[in-house]
């Protein structure tokens, strides 16, 4: 079976890879080996290859840089290559008989190719849907609703119109994939809630690679709290400065680790500073997984208030490196960590709720109880299950093409 994957994401002096990123990457090393030719076009700058060397990559450069550029410029940037990636496709598509098309995330560039590219070979289409940004399941969702939703998370009127008609694009788009693949239940029930036929829809879930945590080692505890994540405001980074002003009231010496990077990386500084937290919140940016599971080791509590998450692979790597997690009580998170004792959610935007229960955390100190919590917890999830079923239901579907053939 032939595999043809687009697979956009966003430069790393951008954002860190992300965790929809990490799943495609991971899942191919389970595909290795498996009888399956993947060819990968993805954009700059290249990570299959250093993952994946048996599977075909073509990298694909936008035309422009938009790096220190602007928020606009980015998207700019991103609907160049788009464009780029359109015209590009149809000349590797003739090179090798392929059978399916994958989209590994449902983001807009992947889509938009994915898309076209279906149409123009007529090969099946599958897109991995790791979220919506919609936070209840049971309502049906339209452009009005998703703006008043960005609204809501702290958006501007015209970036949150931008995100709700790219939301709205993003939905059309994922209904006329030929099968949806999902990392959760809930993303499933929202996708099943807005006409997508349940045939067309399997839950895969998410692994995680306690192997590699493991290997990272911390010598002590030198942060109270930590952050991993992208730099934005639906992350729930400014609420983050607001929880740890709270903390260091009583904690003057407390320190708060952030990693990763983000549009609203700027917009962050600048709290930090006129908070007066800049001895007290240390501002990483992105790093290497070793490098990053080290830091989490090297601290105490996981604090993650983001607003929309499709299934928290940073909550579970957390979990892996033995810390006690603090996050906002979303739908996917809830279902997937919501039975972890040492996973505390609590309602969101109460920041005064998230310090208490950190500050708790950090008072009763027995951290050991909860490392031992944390990593028996997360052996559930497993890469090997993951990549398989994955398989699985792309095999099936090219099969049923075989068939009707």
């Amino acid at each position: 079976m032939r595999i043809f994957a687009i697979f956009f994401h966003p430069r790393v002096d951008f954002t860190a890879v992300g965790g929809a990123e990490k799943r495609f990457l991971r899942v191919l090393k389970v595909w290795d080996g498996k009888g399956v030719a993947v060819t990968v076009v993805e954009s700059s700058p290249r990570l299959v290859s250093a993952c994946c060397p048996s599977f075909e990559t073509r990298e694909i450069a936008s035309p422009v840089s938009a790096y220190g550029k602007g928020v606009y410029s980015i998207y700019l940037e991103w609907v160049l290559w788009v464009v780029k990636t359109c015209i590009r496709c149809p000349s590797i598509l003739k090179e090798k008989r392929q059978d399916i098309i994958l989209s590994p995330n449902n983001t807009l560039p992947n889509l938009i190719v994915a898309y076209f590219v279906h149409v123009l070979s007529r090969l099946p289409l599958v897109v991995t849907v790791h979220h919506f940004d919609f936070p209840n399941a049971g309502e049906k969702a339209n452009l009005a609703s998703a703006y008043h939703i960005y609204r809501d998370a702290g958006f501007g009127k015209t970036i949150a119109l931008v995100k709700a008609l790219t939301f709205s694009i993003m939905l059309a788009l994922v209904k006329r994939a030929d099968m949806l693949i999902t990392v959760s239940n809930y993303t499933a029930r929202f996708l099943l809630k807005n006409d997508i036929p349940k045939d067309e829809i399997s839950v895969s879930g998410n692994g995680i690679d306690t192997d590699l945590i493991e290997q990272s080692k911390a010598e002590k505890k030198v942060y109270e709290g930590i952050f991993v994540g992208r730099i934005s405001r639906d992350k729930g980074v400014f609420d983050l400065v607001q929880i740890w002003k709270l903390i260091v009231a009583d904690e003057p010496d407390f320190k708060l680790l952030v990693v990763g990077k983000g549009p609203d990386m700027a917009k962050l500084k600048e709290l930090i500073r006129d908070s007066g937290l800049s001895s007290n919140i240390i501002l990483k940016g992105s790093c290497t997984d070793k490098n990053l599971f080290a830091l989490m080791k090297a601290s105490k509590v996981f604090l993650f208030p983001s607003r929309f998450e499709g299934w928290g692979l940073a909550v579970a790597e957390a979990l892996a490196c033995g810390l006690p997690v603090v996050s906002y009580d979303i739908p996917a998170l809830r279902e997937i960590f919501g039975e972890c004792k040492s996973v505390f959610l609590v309602p969101i935007g109460n920041i005064r709720k998230f310090t208490e229960t950190a500050a708790k955390i950090l008072e009763n100190g027995n951290f050991a109880a909860f490392e031992k919590i944390s990593k028996e917890y997360i052996k559930r999830f497993n890469w090997e299950e993951v990549g398989s079923k994955d398989l699985e239901i792309i095999s099936a579907l090219a099969q049923q093409r075989v068939s009707k053939d």
